[in-house]
């Protein structure tokens, strides 16, 4: 018998027979676990309630052979207020997909487990921003390895005061090195400048910022593209921005 206690954010969870789940959990030692809790969809289970999405938790789970089952369960955070608003929900949801397509079981992500952690309770306390969810965005990917450029090319290094995304290269490249490559985003100075700052500053820093909503929604698309770059085109959430971010 082997009992393991995790730390971490329930990011989804699939139906298993009539009652039982099958839980995923990125915890905070960077790695994605995957447990089944049993009769965790009866009415009255005492673990339902700490296997629904985006809860933080500590969970005992036992180790045998096959997947693991969870065998204790305390909710650390529930973030409450996040469920009461369709954008934070809906944020949130985003998140946690990212999370369960982007990290691998073995990962040992800290970085990117502690960039989770900064922009839920963030968003615990703030107001939605679509700028702020889109930093998050980008600067997850870099905690992922895929850190982007966007002040010099980088396949030549020149600076560049316009250029072309290519997310194969690190970011943005100039017109030169573009022409290597059937594929590319124009971008203009400014928005580089915004990407620039979006991968560099807190959040709350960025709450901050003044910015007119036409760059608000070019570094939506980059970022879009981005995520569907890294993901294969898997990711769903992010398409249902629209239902929640009605002001755009």
């Amino acid at each position: 018998m082997r009992l393991q206690k995790v730390t971490g954010f329930i990011v989804y969870s699939f139906p298993l027979g009539e009652a039982d789940q099958i839980i995923s959990c990125f915890t905070s030692s960077g790695n994605l676990v995957k447990f089944v809790a049993k009769g965790s969809r009866k009415v009255k289970s005492k673990s339902a309630a700490a296997v629904q999405l985006f809860i933080l938790g500590e969970y005992v789970i036992y180790c045998g052979k096959g997947l693991p089952f969870l065998r204790q369960a305390d909710i650390i955070d529930s973030f409450t207020p996040l469920r009461s608003s369709w954008a934070k929900s809906g944020a949130a949801f985003a998140v946690m997909e990212l999370c369960r397509l982007l990290i691998a079981e073995e990962a040992r992500e800290t970085d990117a487990f502690a960039l989770v952690m900064s922009y839920m309770l963030h968003l615990k306390e703030a107001d939605y921003s679509p700028l702020v969810f889109d930093a998050f965005r980008l600067q997850f990917a870099a905690s992922l390895g895929y850190e982007m450029g966007f002040a010099h090319c980088a396949a030549c290094g020149c600076s560049l005061n316009s250029g072309w995304l290519l997310w194969s290269a690190g970011g943005a490249v100039c017109s030169h090195c573009c022409q290597q490559s059937r594929y590319g985003m124009p971008v203009r100075q400014e928005h580089l400048a915004l990407l620039h700052v979006m991968g560099h500053q807190s959040f709350s820093q960025l709450e901050e910022r003044q910015y007119s909503p036409a760059q608000a929604l070019a570094a939506t698309k980059y970022i879009d593209s981005l995520i569907n770059w890294l993901t294969e085109g898997k990711t769903k959430a992010q398409a249902f921005r629209s239902l929640f971010e009605t002001d755009r």
